[in-house]
């Protein structure tokens, strides 16, 4: 009951929320993520004189057996032109204690990884995400996503 009493608020807070353009999350099977299992996040973006925030959420147990998570963005532009980014998403402090939100034994983040940043054209952006940790495959992680947020000054 509490869970999802808890789940309740969280969807009334983001549903209040006026400045996220995008928030897809993909769960994966059994917590077990492997290297040839990218997910893929695509947006249409209008409008290019905004500015951006983009991060990266990702749900996981209390059982994950590290203190980030590292991974490889691929980003396809409108033009098809590719960029690669590695990124880290930090899921825990120094001292052990997770980051992020955590209920029970299941923890959330959302994580900036760009800061103000515009789109350079109008069009279809897809973003692919896929574990770079050195075993494979990495258990524990329940979902990984992009949120794509309006840069308030």
């Amino acid at each position: 009951m509490r869970s999802l009493l808890t789940a309740c608020v969280i969807l009334l807070l983001f549903a209040c929320d006026t400045s996220r353009v995008y928030d897809k999350n993909v769960q994966i099977k059994n917590a077990e993520w492997l290297y040839d299992e990218p997910l893929s996040f695509s947006i249409t973006i209008q409008d290019t004189t905004d500015s951006y925030n983009m991060f990266i959420n990702v749900r996981h147990s209390d059982m994950y057996a590290y203190n980030n998570l590292l991974m490889q963005m691929q980003t396809v532009f409108p033009d098809n032109t590719i960029q690669n980014d590695n990124i880290e998403v930090v899921l825990s402090e120094k001292g052990g204690e997770w980051t992020g939100n955590c209920i029970d034994n299941v923890c959330y983040n959302s994580v900036l990884i760009r800061s103000a940043f515009t789109f350079p054209e109008p069009g279809n952006y897809t973003f692919i995400l896929s574990q770079n940790m050195r075993i494979n495959p990495i258990t524990e992680i329940m979902d990984v996503g992009v949120k794509i947020e309006k840069f308030d000054f």
